[in-house]
């Protein structure tokens, strides 16, 4: 049989872009105020500032270009390298305790025959919604050296007040441990909740049939089905620890003699307490990038895991 010739597909020639843009500009207008948003709040203040951490500038005048001198003089700072240290210190505290409180008071609360279940989780989910303001007061109120009400409860029964916010160096950490605690315990425990309640109740009634105790059920069944939220949590955790603020700077100031200081704090003082502008530009860029190679080996180790 002699074979039948197909007619052979016209080949496209490429439309040059300014064509393709005006063909769809109804399109492209509806997207651009996303796009010129982004490009004067974020895009040019980001350049603005990559220029300014190679400059010299006061807040007035014009500015000096002084190269890699910030960043030179930044690795020589001793209060920076105290403030990295308080926050690695702080998150090696904070992330294993809080996924752990977390899950504890997630399990508790998804408790069936748990009496006043819907109240217990609105008086929990409270302080997540709370203003920091408001609790940093109370808090304040709770720890003063001199007038707090812890200080007032343990000389009533006979023990001695423990200077927590100006005087112990770790009392003040775990002033603020305490305090990040309170605030955002709410946020993991809410998604721990949906975690648990995603998981189908038939996977424990086999293996209660199979004989598996309730601390069985926990480590083969519950825990390794939240491992998908203890990976987000971990690293999101880690995100907001290195950029830990609000607590140190309304409790303590970062005192006592810079215990409490973090590295957004110390962040703080050299830009708007120090009016070294071109110093905390090179700071900031230097945060950032610690941050973006801490959470890629973050999520390469925990994948490394998962699909092991």
């Amino acid at each position: 049989m002699a074979e039948i010739a197909l007619p052979r597909p016209r080949a496209h020639k490429a439309r040059p872009l300014w064509k393709e843009v005006a063909r769809h500009w109804i399109d492209y207008l509806f997207i651009a105020p996303f796009f010129i948003s982004f490009a004067v709040f974020s895009l040019y203040p980001l350049g603005w500032a990559l220029q300014l951490s190679f400059s010299s500038w006061r807040g007035f005048g014009p500015m000096t270009w002084v190269g890699l001198e910030n960043y030179q003089i930044l690795f020589k700072d001793p209060y920076i390298k105290q403030s990295l240290v308080n926050t690695f210190q702080f998150a090696y505290i904070l992330l294993p305790t809080g996924i752990l409180i977390s899950i504890a008071l997630a399990v508790f609360l998804n408790m069936k025959n748990l009496w006043g279940r819907g109240i217990f989780r609105s008086i929990y989910f409270l302080p997540y919604v709370t203003s920091s303001v408001i609790v940093a007061i109370v808090f304040t109120q709770l720890f003063d050296d001199q007038m707090g009400w812890i200080n007032r409860i343990l000389e009533g029964v006979g023990l001695s007040a423990v200077p927590w916010l100006r005087g112990d160096q770790w009392a003040a950490k775990w002033v603020v441990i305490i305090l990040t605690h309170w605030g955002g315990l709410g946020y993991n425990v809410l998604l721990f909740l949906g975690g648990l309640q995603s998981i189908e109740t038939e996977l424990y009634e086999a293996a209660r049939i199979d004989g598996a105790t309730e601390w069985q059920l926990f480590w083969r069944i519950t825990l390794p089905l939240l491992y998908p939220v203890i990976f987000f949590l971990t690293v999101i955790g880690t995100i907001g620890l290195m950029n830990m603020f609000n607590q140190p700077f309304m409790l303590t100031k970062g005192g006592p003699r810079g215990a409490t200081t973090t590295l957004m704090l110390r962040l703080y003082e050299l830009g708007i307490g120090g009016q070294r502008y071109g110093d905390a530009s090179a700071f900031g860029f230097l945060i950032g990038t610690l941050v973006i190679l801490i959470s890629v080996i973050q999520i390469r180790i925990l994948r490394q895991r998962t699909d092991g």
